[in-house]
């Protein structure tokens, strides 16, 4: 496995973006995630993409979040897919292999607007994406996220999706931090053998989503690495760190989280 990072780790933080581009290679990160801005411009695309190759650090996925591709607004859900599609657009410039998707929660807590409707745009979506996708040789991510009313927050409701999309490059990103806050034991990961295209990696206390450096919280990182292990996943594992509480000091932030993620990686004799 490779230890990569997302460059969101720099958010709200005094780091410069292109600064902390250079400064996750720095750290010793094999690859990056890049979450983009929408602002940039051609000559900013061309600019990531030829630091991280003059780095010898490649550009594993693109990542965002538009939740609103499940709306009930047609024009609403439209706008969030474009946006997606343009990132997948980004992401064949700078040669990326990824688009980390987020689909949202339930609106109205199920009620009103029945989830099994809300679920299949989801599903609608993620099926037109992974289709553009696959015209640009990537894969679609789904992430896993821990709340409530998420729609995919477990490994049932994953499974179940990717069924419903019935996509070949339509694969789960397990966030290992969101199953550790939704309590599913690394056996539950088993279940999605062969269905693994990307790993987020961040620690919390099983309360909130903390997004820490590993050690800092309780999670079974190690545990869930194992089993990635075994059930063949052998791609990236990203750190994921947003909104340090202390961004002036959010290069030992990272720094840290870097540390902690390679002594369990070696330890496992994992990390190539």
């Amino acid at each position: 496995m490779k230890l990569g990072c997302i460059n969101s780790a720099w958010f709200g933080t005094p780091v410069e973006y292109f600064e902390g581009i250079k400064k996750i290679k720095e750290i010793g990160f094999d690859t990056i995630d890049i979450f983009p801005q929408f602002s940039f411009k051609s000559y900013d695309l061309k600019r990531i993409k030829k630091m991280c190759e003059e780095m010898n650090m490649p550009i594993s996925s693109m990542v965002s979040a538009y939740p609103e591709m499940i709306s009930m607004e047609e024009h609403v859900r439209r706008f969030a897919i474009d946006c997606y599609k343009k990132l997948l657009d980004m992401g064949v410039y700078m040669d990326a292999k990824n688009l980390i998707i987020v689909l949202g929660e339930y609106i109205w807590e199920k009620v009103v607007i029945k989830p099994e409707e809300q679920w299949q745009l989801a599903v609608d979506a993620a099926k037109e994406l992974s289709e553009y996708a696959a015209k640009c040789d990537m894969n679609v991510l789904v992430e896993l996220e821990p709340f409530h009313y998420s729609l995919v927050n477990d490994v049932d409701t994953m499974e179940k999706f990717l069924n419903d999309v019935n996509m070949p490059n339509c694969l789960a990103n397990a966030d290992l931090g969101h199953l550790h806050l939704r309590d599913v034991p690394p056996e539950e990961l088993r279940r999605l053998k062969g269905r693994v295209g990307g790993v987020h990696l961040s620690d919390n206390d099983k309360t909130i989503h903390n997004d820490w450096p590993p050690g800092r919280g309780n999670a079974d990182l190690e545990g869930y690495l194992r089993v990635l292990h075994e059930i063949g996943y052998d791609d990236v594992v990203s750190i994921e760190l947003e909104f340090n509480e202390d961004p002036a000091n959010s290069v030992a932030w990272v720094t840290e989280a870097y540390e902690k993620t390679a002594e369990i990686m070696d330890k496992l004799k994992i990390r190539s």
